[in-house]
């Protein structure tokens, strides 16, 4: 029977240790301070385990947890380790929590802008929202069904891409409950077995075939066209279509890496598509036409880093920039299109003038092969030819890429 009345829990002021029976104490130390502790033994082995302080805990609800921790001692669970676990699951992240780690994470594995942006877009608020504030290990199959049954069929490639991101962001969970909070995590709810079975199939591919490109018998008229408007991204398209390199070296060039006096252009490794391979910067040679135009750009320059910034100044061009200035000046009346690829009638982008180039190049002039793939910046040759080759063939392509502005302009 319990041996303390409230009266006397309250009222008790000498230091010591006051039994209320089934090993609850009531503890008072020398300044006057109590706590409770129920004494018990486990596997033999005496345990002292705090239950809080009076008078925030008073005598009725510090019984209930003597109570609730007996139970549990004789059901063969530790009362204290139930406790921790019971407090980590109090503090188990949220999916928006473990999505911002791996969202962090993968962005730093990736320097493609696109790239970094898509881990943030797919993981939020826009397709994720209704599981962002959801307690991690509380999500379940369904409830990724729900994000991923809008998208599944009317966006393949999206479905796609969300539904590895949702997965990892399950995978990077799973971990972090086990090691930082002791909870372990039955399945991934974004498995596909079970997306199968709740009647997922697997998404068309998306077949993106060659990037539709220009004609090159076209490209006179085309860069006359393209000369008659005056923007940055008209600029941008210009000098890609005259180089022949990459849209993303074209839209983050900076000023420094152009020698205007020796007509060169030196893409540094960092902006280049396969950096992970190359140990050098790309030098790109510059045909006349293209000097003038950097020349007459940089007299009227906004921006002391970027040949295009953005209208900011202080950010190169957007991603869509060049795009969506190329499909405005393809529009014609009755929502006809004015540059086509001459394949199968699809609207011309970009990075087509690649195609355009590389064609003209192979139709048109007797350069050899290795000249006209080092002006496209492909690597040239197998690892072992590579290296024992000494020369970028500079010169060569200076000749090719001046031929071909001629033949364009």
């Amino acid at each position: 029977m319990p041996k303390l009345s409230a009266r006397q829990v309250e009222t008790i002021k000498t230091e010591g240790r006051y039994g209320d029976g089934g090993g609850l104490y009531l503890v008072v130390a020398e300044s006057g301070a109590k706590k409770w502790v129920l004494r018990y033994q486990q596997a033999g082995r005496r345990r002292d385990m705090g239950l809080g302080s009076f008078p925030d805990v008073p005598l009725a609800a510090a019984r209930e947890k003597a109570s609730a921790a007996r139970r549990a001692a004789a059901a063969g669970e530790d009362p204290i380790a139930k406790r921790k676990a019971e407090a980590a699951r109090g503090r188990r992240p949220t999916f928006r929590e473990i999505a911002a780690e791996v969202i962090e994470l993968e962005q730093a594995k990736s320097t493609n802008a696109k790239v970094r942006y898509q881990w943030g877009l797919l993981l939020g608020e826009a397709y994720c929202g209704s599981m962002l504030d959801r307690m991690v290990d509380e999500i379940t199959t369904s409830d990724v069904e729900r994000v991923l049954r809008p998208v599944w069929h009317a966006k393949p490639e999206t479905a796609r891409k969300l539904h590895r991101r949702i997965r990892r962001v399950f995978e990077h969970a799973r971990v972090r409950l086990r090691d930082g909070f002791g909870i372990t995590m039955a399945e991934n709810p974004a498995r596909w077995d079970d997306l199968k079975a709740l009647g997922f199939s697997t998404p068309e591919k998306l077949s993106r075939g060659p990037q539709p490109s220009l004609d090159y018998a076209e490209a006179p008229a085309f860069l006359s066209a393209l000369r008659q408007r005056r923007t940055m991204a008209a600029r941008a398209l210009e000098l890609l279509l005259l180089t022949a390199v990459r849209t993303d070296a074209v839209r983050r060039a900076e000023w420094r890496e152009f020698d205007l006096g020796a007509a060169l252009w030196t893409i540094p490794v960092e902006h280049l598509k396969d950096k992970r391979t190359r140990a050098e910067p790309f030098r790109v040679p510059l045909a006349p036409v293209v000097v003038d135009m950097l020349r007459a750009m940089k007299e009227q320059r906004t921006s002391a880093t970027f040949v295009f910034p953005s209208p900011r100044g202080d950010q190169p061009l957007s991603n869509m920039a060049m795009l969506t200035h190329l499909k405005k000046m393809n529009m014609v009346g009755n929502g006809g299109v004015r540059w086509r690829d001459p394949r199968d009638g699809r609207p011309i982008v970009p990075h087509g003038f690649r195609a355009t180039f590389r064609t003209w190049a192979e139709d048109q002039t007797h350069f050899p092969r290795a000249v006209i793939e080092q002006a496209m910046g492909h690597q040239v040759g197998t690892e072992v030819e590579r290296a024992y080759r000494r020369t970028d063939v500079l010169e060569k392509r200076r000749e090719l890429m001046r031929s071909w502005a001629e033949n364009t302009v």
